[in-house]
């Protein structure tokens, strides 16, 4: 995998498009929110939110805030066009480098195989999220259609191979109580709450 700046070359020049290429099902999306127990009036943060494949699930719960933040200018621009919003934060950040915290819960959808050091993810959103808050690593489909999704050179170049879960869960439980594991035919998921500061 390359770094930082192809993954945010590869997302600009697809921005324009990415939602007529992409689809995800709603009753999966409202599935994964409901997972992980999003409630009104919580502090949202999106991680590579992209144009905003979760945010019209999101808002039905009400938030407080939703902050979306990703590595791409390009999917950003198309995510503030779409969610003109006032409760609607996005910022065109490595997340890696984003400084914001006190969050309820931290969505990484459709997005994780893009990110090379996991380690260093998993601790960045055990440090954006408040104390007892929750991450979800998730995917609508299953780690197949995904790894064969980015068999392509020029997607290689940009993703890593998704391990099953119970392997890639081993990272987060560092940081995180991991009780919910899916790897299934349609799912994808990994999360858990935050452990406190040893």
């Amino acid at each position: 995998m390359d770094g930082i700046q192809q993954v945010k070359e590869y997302f600009d020049a697809r921005a324009a498009q990415w939602d007529q290429m992409c689809h995800h099902d709603p009753e999966k999306l409202a599935a994964l929110v409901t997972l992980a127990g999003v409630r009104p009036g919580q502090k949202i943060l999106d991680i590579a939110c992209g144009t905003g494949a979760l945010f019209d699930t999101l808002l039905q719960r009400q938030p407080s805030r939703l902050v979306g933040v990703d590595v791409s200018d390009q999917m950003i621009a198309v995510a503030r066009q779409k969610y003109p919003l006032s409760c609607v934060e996005l910022v065109a950040a490595d997340v890696l480098d984003f400084s914001q915290t006190g969050f309820d819960t931290a969505f990484l959808y459709s997005a994780y195989p893009h990110f090379a050091d996991k380690e260093a993810l998993a601790r960045k959103v055990w440090e954006c999220l408040a104390p007892g808050g929750r991450f979800m690593v998730a995917h609508s489909e299953s780690r197949l259609t995904i790894d064969q999704r980015h068999h392509s050179p020029q997607v290689q170049r940009v993703s890593t191979h998704l391990r099953p879960a119970v392997q890639e869960a081993a990272v987060w439980q560092k940081f995180f109580e991991v009780d919910i594991l899916a790897d299934t035919p349609d799912l994808y998921v990994i999360s858990g709450v935050k452990k406190t500061a040893e």
